[in-house]
């Protein structure tokens, strides 16, 4: 732990039961940051009950394993983590695939005081930082609109010309919340908007989308809008994502900074042979038609 006595982080996260090799990754790249005073991973046994019912009920729809029931489960357990913490304390929350990178830990400390400020400090998927401009690499850059079916965009009473409809997505796989009257407020209209489960997954939506809308990310849509109603403090996604350098990935401009946005998940000796099994299936499938 850093010999800072106003460094209060505490880290959650979510993984299944198969994924006991990328949690034991994570908190050893947690621990090794020197920052965060406690460490949570939540597992689908630690979800209410209502919430596994949801879940299961997702699962049985076809097999809707996606983002283990479209992230529905993330305001619960993040409420959850809150609740037994001080007024004040900052809580990261960040994806089980998601790397921690002990070099960037001064920039961590930054989204810490940034968050004690604003109460909230998220990433989207704007234009890239000031500072990695000298770089020829091509960033990622998403559109609300392109990952927001419009039935979402009627719950929250908005229009496709809204502004909120016509700005970058923010990413929901990490993000920065001080325990407040705030993060009670944004939490509750997050968790009972992923009630709504016909708002996360990719079933057609009701209202016409977007002409150029691709599909839904689970309850990103969700908690980005939310974020923007709220307006709260936003950086660029860049600082935890890959950029494109002659048609490859690259990482190297984030050497400093201390959340990439790998998304490796490590499963379990069986669930790796069942993917493979199942890829080479589908190729074997692909053959015959």
């Amino acid at each position: 732990m850093r010999n800072n006595s106003t460094i209060k982080v505490h880290l959650c996260s979510f993984a299944s039961q198969d994924l006991n090799l990328s949690v034991n990754r994570f908190t050893s790249q947690a621990k090794n940051m020197g920052v965060y005073e406690n460490i949570k991973v939540f597992r689908p046994s630690d979800f209410s009950d209502e919430l596994k019912e949801r879940i299961k009920k997702l699962f049985q729809q076809g097999g809707k394993k996606r983002y283990y029931g479209f992230d529905s489960w993330r305001p619960e357990i993040i409420k959850k983590y809150l609740k037994d913490l001080p007024e004040g304390s900052i809580l990261h929350y960040s994806d089980i695939g998601n790397h921690l990178n002990q070099r960037g830990a001064q920039r961590l400390i930054d989204y810490v005081s940034m968050t004690k400020k604003y109460n909230m400090t998220v990433f989207e998927y704007g234009d890239p930082c000031t500072q990695f401009k000298k770089y020829n690499y091509k960033f990622q850059k998403y559109m609300e609109y392109q990952y927001t079916k419009s039935d979402v965009l009627r719950y929250f009473d908005l229009t496709n010309e809204s502004r909120v409809f016509n700005s970058p997505q923010i990413w929901g796989g990490t993000f920065f919340l001080k325990k407040s009257n705030f993060s009670s407020n944004f939490l509750n209209q997050w968790e009972l908007a992923n009630n709504n489960t016909q708002l996360l997954d990719d079933s057609p939506s009701v209202y016409k989308n977007h002409k150029d809308f691709l599909g839904m990310r689970g309850c990103q849509s969700i908690f980005s809008i939310i974020c923007k109603l709220n307006n709260v403090n936003k950086l660029s996604a860049t600082e935890c994502e890959w950029a494109e350098n002659d048609s490859k990935r690259v990482w190297n401009h984030l050497s400093d900074y201390p959340i990439l946005a790998k998304r490796d998940k490590q499963f379990n000796v069986l669930k790796r042979f069942l993917n493979r099994q199942k890829k080479t299936l589908n190729k074997y499938l692909q053959k015959l038609r």
